[in-house]
């Protein structure tokens, strides 16, 4: 195992560290609702490519913008008619729901892969908020392993250590907020909305929500 020494501990000081190093262009790992992951600028090409080396996924599986307050997703997305995925954010924002959408130029292409939609979250994890407080930005994130390797698992410190913990920049120290699955995905960028992925958010909660 890898030296604890970029293992820091939730304080104040440590996540203006944490911040810092990503305004400059690190790559470092925060506790989520769900996994481990791997937290970057989204606008820095080159954090992006390094993610990828990281991971040794290939670049065409896209990253997902996380925000720190609910109501910024609509400065990334563009839909004609916010009404159903406003309900979605009120009812699970800040929680384990990512959400897909066509996306604004205002979305970093190479982010998304060159694609034409963006995935968001907001989280509830208050290490991960008191990180996000200091940097004043989304971030970009994806899980803190290698790819294909921590399948049906949610990612962990011990996983973090063994498989990419040397390659990142610091580990911000906490857990999950009680969920036992990765983010529930709903793909709302066509016509029908699509669950991409189940997670503890189940679909009985989202059709209740929406009036299904």
């Amino acid at each position: 195992m890898e030296s604890l020494t970029k293992i820091l501990e939730p304080t104040k000081g440590n996540f203006e560290l944490a911040a810092n190093c990503v305004k400059d262009g690190g790559v470092i790992v925060t506790p989520s609702d769900t996994n481990l992951a791997l937290t970057l600028n989204p606008w820095c090409e080159d954090s992006i490519d390094r993610v990828f080396k990281i991971k040794n996924r290939p670049a065409t599986s896209p990253l997902t913008l996380f925000l720190l307050n609910p109501e910024e997703w609509q400065d990334y997305a563009d839909v004609d008619d916010i009404g159903m995925i406003q309900t979605l954010v009120e009812a699970f924002w800040p929680g384990p729901l990512n959400i897909i959408l066509r996306k604004k130029e205002t979305v970093p292409s190479k982010m998304v892969c060159g694609g034409e939609t963006i995935a968001m979250g907001c989280l509830s994890n208050p290490i991960w908020k008191g990180f996000m407080k200091q940097l004043k930005t989304p971030v970009a994130m994806t899980s803190a392993n290698l790819s294909g390797k921590a399948n049906g698992v949610l990612v962990d410190l011990k996983i973090v250590m063994k498989q990419i913990g040397h390659k990142v920049d610091y580990i911000l120290d906490g857990e999950p907020q009680g969920t036992t699955k990765s983010s529930t995905i709903i793909d709302l960028s066509g016509n029908d909305p699509i669950i991409t992925r189940y997670g503890d958010i189940s679909l009985h909660q989202i059709n209740k929500v929406l009036n299904f």
